[in-house]
């Protein structure tokens, strides 16, 4: 059974995670990627990826097991706690 993962960002950064999390790491799945830019989050995401701008719901959904942070570095302590609180595990 894969990890499914989620990545908050998706910027150049956030586009790597998921290019490499998509075909390099054996087991990873993408299955969620937020952006606020709902466009960014497509362009990078998976095709069966469901996508968001809503960091919260991506956190918080059933079919994520794990989250990369790649958002804006300032976004990162409040990103990670939100994942802590919901008991979500950050990559």
């Amino acid at each position: 059974m894969p990890i499914r993962v989620g990545v908050i960002g998706a910027g150049v950064m956030g586009a790597d995670h998921i290019r490499n999390l998509s075909t390099t790491i054996s087991g990873a799945e993408v299955t969620f990627v937020a952006d606020l830019d709902a466009g960014h989050a497509a362009a990078a995401a998976p095709p069966s990826a469901r996508i968001t701008t809503d960091p919260s719901e991506l956190i918080n959904a059933s079919d994520v097991d794990a989250v990369v942070v790649a958002s804006h570095d300032s976004t990162h302590a409040g990103l990670v706690l939100e994942c802590f609180e919901a008991m979500t595990p950050v990559l």
